[in-house]
């Protein structure tokens, strides 16, 4: 008894120990964790896990609305292909935006294109020239340049242009150049606006004096807040120049459509410290972060918004009724024009369309924020939820953590998509990582301490009473039953051709390390789709699928390793051909159906396997690979449980052992990945079988003969063509029904 007490004793201070540790550990987590959302480490991975999750939320919460009142002129390859390349005559220019107003009748027009250097005008080059050799002349050219006609057409009506800022500028940009529209004009205010953490860029390019003079207004459609991975999830409303605020194009193209309001800053003190929290339009409210930065208001995918094409405008092809008080933005989704970004609904996405979100998203108010207490909040729930889990996981069993932890999960979810519908963008990787990371080191150190519990049980005590009543104290798992029984199933028969004469060409020693080189990637292929190897006898493999445990879809599995077995043999050929060895062949045969599986043997030795008539018939169909040279065959009911893969029909057979005749296929691979090509060879491959198997011998054998110049490789063509000469020649009884017998295994 006091051999057990001091045991008793040891094992308490050893599990205190443990608890000691996996509590600090845990400690030392969760301030990682703190320190990736608060920005102290450099390997910022929760923060690009917040951004999946973000786009993960936008996905999935996409609203689908549409707005007739905003269309895209598109300056797309159709275009570029019938007017010509970018850019356009800015003649052609003013008559696209001519057309737009006189004939279709927009509203508004916002420019996603920069006019920052003149056009060339090759009259008025050589126009001095000219009137040099004739006086009579007049001195300037008779026509106006396409920049003063572009400029004309604008100053008639409501046109806002786009500009660009740069922010990091080298020694090899060229100055700032083009003239700047307006600055917004800001309602009066106390605050020290100015002093706010503005983007603010180095230089800009922007459109020629006369064109920026001519138009209403203008915006910038550059981007200077994209995030770290190169993915557009906000932009800036404003960026600062020389002392004023200028908006990007949507935000302008709003500016102008309510007649210049004076646009009123949303700043708040918080710590001592102004904070932009939004700007107030004439009454349309946008949300921001510091930095004047708004989420994209994503609506639908790429696509979502109206396309008409530039062309159809020119050509006045375009649909009257979807332009006609429409606010339209023009711009480019033509690869070679480069407006192509990155979203979170979309990795290549049109510039000119996010532009068109932005501008949905002001005019019904649908931007979602973080609130200005996102960080604080979400350091302070998770140090509280991290000391909780610290404090009481490790007193629980781990399946007790693992339900707790999936319902802090559950409930995680559940609130932080409460509050997107709410409008509040809310951390939720950073929670997710938290609890998986805590969870995951909690249970693991649970069954831990429990193994450790039971290994110590068992050395402590087990000198001291009998072993079996030391197993009687610790838990027993229980013991997998492999009674036998009768299952739905797949199995698998395959052999490698000509490796007996192979082998014969290799000393003993070298024929087992081939043996394991050739066996082992066969044996890792039928592994990786949970197949259960049976037995291998010699360069032969004998699997099965849908047992010991249950799988629904085992011909589909069984297929997919036959063909994974394919490729391994590939890459074994590979090598042995590069060693000089000759490169070997494989036939697999396949066959589902009702088998009697469990541990079958003798009193000596026992085995799990599978046995039945359906078992055998595998074994067959592997044997006719050879007759048909194809490297898989499989029955019907093979091909009846596996529907996603594409078939050829070879033949209705009756194999050795076996009255009743069986169809046989072989898998060509996933239905989904056959060409157009490839699937109408086949179709005519199955047209000539059907004429075959109606007794239309000279329409199955010419149809057999048109594909043998197609695929002459293929075997079964020539095996086909000399049945129909045959039964040309000598035509079967009436009672004949396609079957052909072999007589061999």
């Amino acid at each position: 008894m006091a051999i057990v007490q001091a045991a008793g004793r040891v094992w308490r201070q050893h599990f205190w120990n443990l608890l000691a540790v996996q509590r600090w550990i845990s400690l030392a987590l969760l301030a990682l964790i703190l320190g990736e959302v608060a920005g102290w480490w450099p390997s910022r991975l929760v923060e690009r896990l917040e951004w999946m999750s973000y786009d993960w939320r936008v996905q999935t919460t996409l609203s689908g609305d549409v707005d007739p009142a905003i269309v895209l002129v598109d300056l797309d390859e159709r275009s570029l292909a019938a007017i010509g390349q970018w850019p356009w005559p800015r003649m052609t220019v003013a008559e696209l935006i001519e057309r737009l107003f006189l004939d279709y009748q927009i509203s508004l027009l916002g420019i996603d294109i920069v006019f920052a250097e003149p056009e060339a005008d090759p009259l008025a080059l050589i126009w001095p020239q000219l009137h040099h050799a004739y006086p009579d002349l007049p001195v300037e050219p008779p026509r106006a340049s396409g920049d003063d006609l572009l400029a004309q057409v604008m100053a008639q009506f409501p046109v806002v242009t786009g500009f660009y800022f740069q922010s990091r500028v080298t020694e090899q940009d060229p100055p700032a150049s083009g003239q700047l529209p307006a600055p917004v004009l800001l309602a009066p205010t106390e605050r020290d606006w100015a002093s706010l953490p503005w983007p603010r860029p180095e230089r800009y390019t922007s459109n020629l004096t006369s064109l920026q003079a001519a138009a209403l207004g203008g915006g910038f459609f550059d981007n200077p807040l994209v995030d770290g991975d190169g993915v557009f999830r906000r932009v800036p409303l404003f960026q600062l120049w020389e002392g004023q605020l200028y908006p990007n194009l949507p935000l302008a193209m709003l500016y102008q459509l309510l007649g210049q309001p004076p646009v009123e800053l949303k700043i708040e003190e918080a710590g001592g410290l102004l904070q932009l929290e939004g700007i107030d339009l004439g009454g349309f409210v946008l949300p921001t972060d510091g930095r004047s930065g708004a989420l994209v208001p994503w609506y639908g995918e790429r696509g979502h918004f109206t396309y008409v094409s530039a062309k159809d405008i020119l050509l006045g092809l375009a649909d009257p009724a979807l332009l006609e008080g429409a606010l339209v933005i023009l711009g480019a989704s033509a690869p070679g024009l480069m407006d192509l970004r990155s979203t979170p609904v979309g990795s290549v996405y049109p510039g000119p369309e996010i532009n068109a979100t932005l501008l949905a998203g002001m005019l019904h108010q649908s931007f979602k924020a973080e609130p200005p207490f996102t960080l604080a909040a979400a350091l302070l729930l998770l140090f509280a939820l991290g000391i909780l889990m610290t404090y009481f996981f490790p007193r629980w069993q781990a399946l007790a953590v693992l339900a707790i932890s999936l319902l802090l999960l559950t409930i995680h979810f559940a609130l932080n998509f409460w509050a997107w519908s709410a409008g509040w963008v809310l951390p939720l990787a950073s929670g997710v990582v938290l609890l998986l990371l805590l969870a995951g080191w909690h249970m693991s150190m649970n069954f831990l301490r429990e193994s450790r519990a039971k290994n110590w049980v068992t050395q402590s005590f087990g000198r001291y009473i009998p072993p079996e009543l030391v197993a009687e104290l610790v838990a027993h798992p229980e013991a997998l039953t492999l009674d036998g029984e009768e299952r739905e199933m797949t199995v698998l028969f395959s052999d490698v051709r000509g490796f007996t004469a192979f082998s014969e060409t290799l000393a003993p020693s070298e024929l087992t390390e081939v043996m394991n080189r050739l066996l082992t990637p066969i044996t890792a292929a039928i592994h990786q789709q949970q197949g259960t190897i049976d037995k291998y006898m010699g360069d032969a493999v004998m699997a099965f699928w849908g047992a010991p445990l249950h799988q629904p879809e085992h011909a589909a599995a069984a297929l997919r390793g036959a063909f994974a077995m394919l490729e391994a043999l590939e890459r074994v050929n590979h090598t042995f051909v590069a060693e000089g060895k000759p490169a070997l062949a494989m036939g697999i045969g396949l066959n589902t159906g009702a088998m009697n599986v469990g541990n079958m043997g003798s009193s000596f030795r026992m085995a799990y396997t599978v046995m039945g008539d359906n078992v055998n018939l595998g074994s067959r169909l592997e044997g006719l690979t050879k007759f048909y040279a194809v490297p898989v065959l499989v029955s019907q009911t093979t091909r009846d449980a596996a529907p996603e893969f594409a078939y050829r029909y070879v033949d209705c057979v009756q194999v050795k052992g076996r009255a009743e005749p069986v169809h046989i296929y072989q898998p060509l691979g996933l239905s989904a990945e056959l060409s157009a090509d490839q699937q109408a060879q086949l179709d005519a491959y199955h047209r000539a079988v059907e004429a075959y198997q109606q007794a239309d011998f000279s329409v199955a054998q010419a149809a057999f003969e048109s594909l043998m110049l197609q695929q002459p490789e293929l075997n079964i063509l020539h095996i086909y063509r000399e049945r129909c000469q045959l039964y040309s020649a000598t035509p079967p009884g009436e009672d004949w029904a396609g079957v052909w017998v072999h007589h061999e295994k």
